[in-house]
């Protein structure tokens, strides 16, 4: 999606001297009259018409060092001059009007200010390389077809009228300041020059084809700077109103090329900013600045910028700013197919975040802020709005509409069908020592993707509160990458550290969103460094909301860390400093946590830690990354925050709620609630159809001095496979309770899973099931190298294990009938007995045992019992031999169940299994078959 726009532009000024100004003779009578001296000429004559004077010329230039000035006669509010020949114009020197005017310069052949060109105005300027000016009478003052203004009044100029081919506009002015700057303004070396210049309030121009803003400045302080780029015929309308005009470019097709390059600038900074509108096709923006910075008690304007494409690169800003009581102006950007912002590099950028983190401060003038709003006095910052097909920023770009004082940081909404940011950052955030709030960050697209140290985020290391952040993708979020040497991580976050600001909320709402190798969404207090606290201070962590309709995927870790060591991909709350962390909220048919990520609402021990609240369809939790050193999590704790232990903890950790169908928890992964120190526990609840453990696999809570957690499990099935647990074990407390509503609770004994709530030095806790069959464990007071149950205690009392079963009568399930239907059909009357009494057998149970303590019979279940004639048939009766085996295996004893068997329907079943099939009758053919 990179952007590479060519300009057709080229400048080649002669060195020799241009003539200058000449009229033609169109105007007849009211020709112009130019009086010329050494240093400048003086330009009389022209057609008066109402509050209008029309001048036209064959040649309009302005040599270095020199000066031209029009007359300015009683009564003329516009003056309005156009040039009919074949060449440009080139204003080398000053042009300038003897009297308050505004000046209308045309030349469809082009304009061209050079270094030295200078503005003396009072009123407002306006070049065009138009074809003509357009009256409310529909008389056209044309460059191309010149004719003399009717006798009749004209009054009001509506539009320009472009042609198919609009000459070029170039500006490489930079000429000084010709107002002092005011006490409070910032000191930077671009504002020192204006180069074009009006006064403030009024409205400077340029209306054309391609533009080159080459070095140069446009400066129109409280006022209105409106640049056009058309690239086909049509009207470009305009309308006057308080604070300039309004230009409509609704009758345009095609635009053409702006290009503002080389240290340029264009502001409209004063009292209460101006207004700056920019429209063409390809604009770039290098190495130069847009800006409209407000002072005093009005509020700022805006700044707009429409295009089929923008292209900023590096060492450019667009920036609004407010250092008095007045509302910052609004930056207002919009591109039909493509946005693209590119940096100073991932150097450049790691200082400047470093730096933030470190002081809580940031500079907004220096070139690594590419797109700003603030406020740094009792004003709030103006807002920004992005909307474009695709919009990337990459290489550092940082964007920021934060609060640097009293006054509330601006708004961000962004609107696009792709956005991805690779190495850059955007913070509605606070510095230190403001007291405003941060600004809202709202996201609308399709797809949004995140990489390499890319950062969504709304910091307060204020008094006030950051941000709320807003995503909505109708398609997927990717967080991806944290790579080697990253000073942070890859992220979309909101964090209150430095003060007792409190941090935002974030909401998500996408259809997928994946998370890997260490990237992460987390609303945080505090701030952690490596392996160390840098601040424990901030207000309220901020809550999580993450709904996706179809999947949520977590896995990986990152590279090593510019402060050493690794960090998992993660959604998180911690919650570093003594206020309350936030709240997590996740929905989504599946989520996966693997290969070491991580759901964590965490509190370092001095704030409580928020709750975890997860409704899905399916969960699966599995794995473990870096040689075993992260295993995949999801976690409420106090004491403990991205492996930094804190064993004074005193706040309590939250609680862990899951509604699911299917829990998969394997290969060493955990779901855990845990205390250090004297902290508190909370509870893990668990409402889910099926759980499955396998692996090492664990469902814990743990504490060390303070109150054991819970776990509440209501389910139809618990599997417990390969040394998995369910455990509340405790230090120097209590255990915590199990409470487990089941049908059933399956382990193998001979792989060591178990179910405890033991203590050390505190009391056991207690243990309830509630089930239909608990198979495979036992119960102990000490654990052993079979699957147990147990609620013990090194040093304390033990606690009480309690199981409910109920064993079925299958019979009593399914009642049987007591009369066949038919049972003349029913009876095959093959065979007739020979030596002992008829009998019926029913079997009909599908090769399940009766009853659990029943012996499975591998063999086959029905036995073909009619008579077939033998080769020497005869019509006497003959012996039927029966084979009767050992009595004993008629009443086999009572054994546990010890094998599982998939049936037809895909069901696992506990049977006793018996390796030796017992066959109780050795069947002879009938010697006669009966007809």
């Amino acid at each position: 999606m990179n952007l590479v726009f060519h300009s057709s532009i080229v400048l080649l000024l002669d060195s020799s001297v241009k003539a200058q100004i000449i009229p033609d003779a169109s105007l007849n009578l009211e020709n112009s009259n130019v009086m010329s001296s050494e240093t400048r000429d003086i330009i009389s004559g022209g057609a008066i018409r109402g509050s209008n004077l029309f001048h036209s010329f064959q040649e309009f230039n302005i040599n270095p060092q020199k000066a031209a000035f029009f007359t300015n006669p009683t009564g003329i509010e516009n003056i309005i001059s156009r040039v009919t020949g074949k060449n440009r114009s080139e204003i080398l020197g000053t042009l300038g009007i003897l009297g308050k005017a505004n000046l209308f310069l045309i030349n469809p052949n082009g304009i061209i200010f050079g270094k030295d060109a200078s503005l003396a105005i009072q009123g407002s300027f306006f070049a065009s390389t138009a074809e003509s000016l357009i009256f409310d009478n529909n008389f056209k003052f044309s460059a191309t077809n010149p004719l003399t203004p009717p006798l009749l009044t004209i009054n009001i100029p509506i539009g320009l009228q472009m042609g198919a081919n609009p000459g070029k506009i170039i500006n490489q002015s930079q000429t000084p300041n010709l107002f002092p700057v005011p006490p409070n303004f910032p000191q930077i070396s671009i504002y020192q020059n204006a180069g074009l210049q009006v006064l403030p309030g009024q409205t400077l121009g340029l209306i054309g084809g391609d533009i080159l803003i080459d070095n140069g400045n446009l400066t129109a302080n409280s006022g209105q700077i409106v640049i056009g780029s058309v690239a086909s015929e049509g009207l470009v309308r305009f309308t006057a109103n308080q604070q300039g005009l309004n230009f409509n470019y609704n009758e345009i097709q095609k635009f053409g090329n702006i290009s503002i390059i080389n240290n340029s600038l264009i502001t409209t900074s004063g009292i209460g900013g101006g207004q700056i509108n920019i429209k063409g096709g390809n604009i770039t923006l290098d190495n130069s600045r847009i800006d409209s910075l407000t002072f005093g008690n009005l509020d700022g304007r805006n700044i707009d910028i429409q295009g089929q494409n923008l292209l900023v690169k590096p060492g450019s800003q667009i920036s609004t700013l407010t250092l008095g009581e007045g509302k910052g102006s609004n930056i207002n950007i919009r591109a039909n197919d493509v946005i693209e912002m590119i940096g100073l590099g991932s150097q450049r950028y790691r200082q400047i975040i470093s730096n933030y983190i470190i002081t809580g401060t940031i500079n907004y003038f220096t070139p690594e802020l590419m797109l700003t709003s603030g406020t740094s006095g009792t004003g709030n910052a103006g807002n920004i709005t992005i909307e474009s097909n695709d919009l990337l920023f990459r290489d550092g770009v940082i964007s920021t509409s934060g609060s640097l004082g009293i006054g509330n940081g601006g708004n961000m909404t962004i609107r696009a069908r792709q956005m991805e940011m690779v190495g850059s950052t955007i913070n509605n955030g606070t510095i230190r020592e403001s007291s405003g709030k941060g600004g809202n960050l709202n996201i609308e697209v399709e797809s949004l993707t995140l990489r390499d140290e890319s950062v969504l985020a709304s910091v307060t290391t204020g008094t006030g509160t950051a941000g709320n952040i807003q995503i909505k993708a109708s398609e997927f979020i990717e967080l991806l990458r944290t790579p080697e040497n990253a000073v942070i991580q890859t992220a979309i976050a909101t964090n209150a550290f430095g003060l007792n600001g409190n941090a935002g909320d974030i909401t998500i709402d996408t259809k997928r969103l994946t998370i890997s190798e260490g990237a992460g969404i987390s609303s945080s207090n505090g701030i952690l460094i490596g392996n160390n606290f840098f601040s424990n201070a901030g207000g309220r962590g901020g809550n999580l909301i993450v709904k996706a309709t179809e999947s949520i995927e977590l896995t990986g870790i990152s590279g090593v860390l510019a402060t050493g060591g690794n960090t998992p991909s993660f959604l998180s709350n911690q919650a570093g400093s003594s206020n309350l962390g936030g709240d997590i909220y996740i929905s989504t048919p599946i989520l996966t946590v693997g290969n070491g990520g991580l759901i964590s609402a965490a509190s370092f021990g001095l704030g409580n830690a928020g709750d975890i609240t997860i409704d899905a369809d399916k969960i699966e939790v599995f794995g473990t990354a870096n040689n075993g050193q992260f295993v995949s999590k999801i976690e409420v704790s106090s004491g403990l925050i991205d492996g930094v232990t804190n064993v004074d903890a005193t706040a309590n950790a939250g609680s862990l709620n899951l509604n699911v169908n299917q829990l998969n928890i394997r290969d060493r992964a955990i779901l855990t609630v845990q205390a250090l120190g004297s902290a508190n526990a909370g509870n893990i609840n668990i409402k889910a159809k099926e759980i499955n453990l396998d692996n090492q696999a664990k469902i814990d809570a743990a504490t060390g001095a303070g109150t054991g957690g819970n776990i509440n499990l209501r389910t139809q099935d618990i599997f417990l496979r390969r040394g998995s647990k369910i455990s509340t074990d405790a230090g120097s407390s209590e255990g915590g309770n199990i409470d487990i509503n089941s049908q059933f609770i399956v382990a193998v004994p001979k792989e060591n899973s178990d179910i405890t709530a033991n203590g050390i030095e505190g009391n056991g806790g207690k243990i309830n099931i509630t089930a239909t069959s608990v198979f495979g464990l036992q119960v102990n007071n000490q654990l052993t190298s079979k699957s147990d149950i147990s609620a013990s205690s090194r040093f304390g009392v033990n606690g009480t294990v309690k199981i409910n079963t109920f064993n079925i009568e299958p019979t009593a399930i399914n009642q049987l009938p007591t009369d066949l239907v038919d049972t003349a059909n029913q009876i095959n009357q093959t065979c007739s007995s020979q030596i002992q009494n008829d009998s019926f057998t029913v079997t009909g149970r599908g090769g399940i045992p009766l009853a659990p303590k029943e012996l499975f019979n591998v063999t086959p279940s029905w036995i073909d019992w009619r008579f077939y004639p033998s080769d020497n048939a005869v019509s006497e009766e003959k012996k039927i031999s029966t084979n009767i085996r050992d009595r004993s295996i008629l009443n086999p004893p009572l054994v546990e169940a010890n094998a599982l068997v998939l049936n037809p329907q895909g069901h696992v079943e506990l049977v006793a299994n018996s390796t030796t099939a017992n066959t109780l009758l050795t069947i002879n053919k009938c010697f006669q078959e009966v007809n």
